[in-house]
């Protein structure tokens, strides 16, 4: 549902609500410390809280995106600062899986997952450099969402663990199986996958300026 009807909404009418997407930008930023510090207490209840957190920072990567394009808000800030503030909530998120338990949740993976990020922020550094500015791709789109998606379900499988009558069912059938562990190696393949994806559409950025695809 429409947070505004779209039949009298007009967004030149409102130019201060454009500054909303780049507040929801830098809450998630400030949001992701926030997050690591709570979840990595040894108290179910913190880490409760921490989970709570992490989805509110979620969800307000898809207002921001949904609100810039309602508001007509977009900006150079916005294009280079939010998909940066979800590489900072993702790279927390996971680090803080591996600091947990390093067996279920290798480093070398994580390693692969900030590289991609990491390569791909230096690819809009130069493009900016170079006067255009690339644009997120589909795939780069959902895998984010599948990221955020699957550290919220190994986020909360974490919380249940540290709580007696639930610890034995979630060990059971997401530790013990290696389901969480498969899951994670699935992500960081699709996370290679849409940076190698990225490097070939935008490989002009290496040689002649010629506008970046999305």
């Amino acid at each position: 549902m429409a947070l505004f009807p779209k039949t009298n909404f007009n967004a030149a009418d409102y130019p201060s609500l454009k500054r909303i997407p780049n507040l929801l930008t830098l809450m998630r930023i400030m949001l992701a410390p926030v997050f690591l510090v709570l979840f990595l207490q040894e108290d179910w209840m913190m880490r409760l809280a921490a989970v709570i957190v992490f989805t509110v920072a979620a969800i307000s990567d898809y207002l921001d995106g949904y609100l810039a394009r309602l508001l007509e808000a977009h900006s150079e800030f916005g294009n280079f600062m939010d998909p940066l503030a979800d590489k900072i909530l993702t790279f927390l998120g996971f680090a803080s899986l591996c600091i947990l338990s390093s067996s279920l949740f290798p480093w070398w993976a994580f390693g692969l997952i900030v590289g991609r990020d990491l390569l791909i922020t230096w690819m809009r550094t130069l493009a900016r450099k170079q006067g255009f500015s690339m644009k997120t791709s589909y795939s780069a789109k959902l895998k984010t969402a599948i990221q955020l998606i699957f550290l919220y379900i190994a986020l909360l499988s974490f919380t249940l663990l540290m709580i007696p009558g639930i610890r034995g069912i979630v060990d059971l059938w997401l530790v013990q199986t290696g389901v969480l562990t498969w899951l994670y190696f699935g992500v960081m393949a699709f996370t290679v996958y849409t940076g190698l994806e990225y490097v070939l559409q935008n490989r002009d950025l290496f040689g002649k300026k010629t506008t970046p695809s999305a």
